[in-house]
């Protein structure tokens, strides 16, 4: 997940990091798929994805604060303002 969120490749990390990493890697790969290949349209998983992230949020005190880690995540991985 770019340099911003640095996942571990070694198992030195606890077991719920290497685990969360291979879920990441497992949605990028169910949704790329659906994208490229089954003609899931980007809107769709989009929708998915914020529906998802905002029903995270919810609860959380920061709200403010992750929201801008969100946003320079998703703004370095998609290439955006580069």
């Amino acid at each position: 997940m770019g340099k911003i969120l640095n996942f571990p490749s070694h198992k030195s990390h606890s077991y719920e990091v290497v685990e969360l990493k291979k879920v990441s890697d497992n949605i990028d790969s169910i949704l790329i798929d659906a994208l490229e290949n089954k003609g899931l349209e980007p809107f769709e998983v989009a929708g998915l994805l914020a529906h998802r992230l905002g029903t995270f949020m919810r609860p959380i005190e920061f709200k403010k604060e992750l929201w801008r880690v969100c946003k320079e995540v998703i703004k370095k991985e998609a290439a955006i303002d580069s």
